[in-house]
């Protein structure tokens, strides 16, 4: 959070408002709006003024939210998408990407007919980056979900003979299926045999076989976490549960250390509110440093 400099603040305050102003005007060309958007969020960015920005981009995704409603394009769900992956960036910035949930859950209609309209570059970059925020919070079925969408928008763009994107990036099924392998390895079900058919079709069965066995030996290697995060229980109250550890740590994260004062809380709310009994990654991997 930006609070070293209240003068600065204010000054950044008064920039974005100054900006919203001219997105909203019909003065300025798309392209100069463009320009002065870019500017704004990277000055925020680079000075590291994460609160300012998720206001920002809230604010923006809300306008864009309502613009498709009333009148659903696929240039505005494009719009949608790409603010809600700026709101996804600045949440990870302040350590609380789980915030970034509701309003990825929003945007699900604009992503189902960018899928529709076969916009499928636009797709995998936005599923992608948010089965990357979903992991990284460990929402394991929500992570699961985004990147076996992201799979399906790479293996439409490579039937049509599409490897690489705009912004250079490869297109490899290979690692996509990975992703989608080491997503499901995190829940309760695994694997299912009809995401094991998809891939095997697509891999054929050597390839496929070849990026299991990475993708369960990447998985082997991580901390072993309690396997009371994959129950029905646990998964219904992970929201507030982020929100009840959030008020206990009052709401400073990403110090050193932070995960040990983090997982204390955790368990003691779990215990306490909900009934749980829960280890901590540091209870069940006591030869592992944890900072």
């Amino acid at each position: 959070m930006y609070s070293k400099d209240d003068i600065r603040h204010q000054e950044l305050v008064k920039q974005g408002e100054q900006l919203e102003h001219l997105l909203q005007s019909t003065d300025h060309s798309e392209q100069d709006k463009q320009a002065a958007l870019m500017d704004y969020l990277n000055l925020l960015n680079s000075e590291r003024a994460s609160d300012l920005g998720i206001t920002f981009t809230a604010r923006m995704l809300e306008r864009i939210t309502a613009a498709f409603e009333a009148h659903p394009t696929a240039d505005l769900a494009v719009d949608q998408l790409y603010t809600c992956l700026l709101l996804q960036q600045f949440h990870s910035m302040q350590f609380d990407s789980w915030r970034a949930h509701p309003a990825i859950e929003k945007c699900q209609n604009a992503l189902t007919m960018l899928e529709a309209e076969g916009r499928w570059s636009d797709c995998l970059r936005y599923c992608q980056d948010t089965a990357n925020t979903y992991a990284e919070i460990h929402f394991w079925p929500e992570a699961l979900a985004y990147s076996s969408r992201a799979y399906t928008s790479m293996r439409e763009l490579l039937k049509q003979d599409v490897k690489v994107l705009e912004n250079g990036e490869l297109l490899d099924l290979s690692d996509s299926a990975f992703s989608v392998i080491t997503c499901a390895l995190h829940t309760a079900d695994g694997v299912t045999p009809e995401t094991e058919a998809i891939l095997q079709k697509d891999l054929g069965s050597e390839g496929y076989a070849a990026v299991y066995a990475e993708a369960k030996d990447a998985t082997d290697s991580e901390p072993v976490t309690d396997p009371v995060e994959q129950t029905a229980e646990y998964l219904a109250i992970r929201m507030e549960l982020e929100e009840k550890i959030d008020e206990a740590l009052e709401h400073e994260r990403g110090y050193y250390d932070y995960c040990k004062e983090y997982w204390m809380a955790k368990r003691m709310i779990l215990r306490s509110d909900y009934g749980i009994r829960w280890k901590s990654p540091i209870v069940l991997n006591p030869n592992e440093e944890f900072h």
